[in-house]
């Protein structure tokens, strides 16, 4: 019970994280339409990709302790449940790697000039 509760924290630690960083991302990353904002919306899109990778990364090694913990302490309920939210886990990473790459294509390009 202890460990599928553990489970249920980290995914709910993980969707949190990715919602704030998401939704704070989204804020700062809308071009300014006046010239004089350009440098300043370069650097939060620079600092916004470097705390999203950041969170990336986060979420990666929560994927390694849980395939450790799958590895060695769930009974088969427990292991079905954690592999489910587990691949959950890695396509939100995946998703995330995309959505930040392609602003950086985007906004990034802007940023260049």
């Amino acid at each position: 019970m202890a460990k599928r509760r553990f489970l249920v924290a980290v995914v709910a630690v993980v969707l949190g994280v990715l919602t704030a960083t998401g939704a704070a991302f989204a804020n700062e990353t809308r071009p300014q339409r006046d010239g004089r904002d350009h440098r300043a919306f370069c650097e939060r899109l620079q600092s916004q990709a470097q705390h999203l990778r950041a969170a990336i990364g986060r979420l990666e090694a929560m994927s390694e302790m849980i395939k450790r913990k799958i590895a060695s302490e769930l009974s088969e309920e427990q292991l079905v449940r954690a592999r489910h939210a587990l691949a959950k886990i890695e396509r939100m990473q995946a998703e995330l790697r995309e959505k930040l790459e392609r602003l950086l294509a985007v906004y990034g390009e802007r940023c260049r000039r």
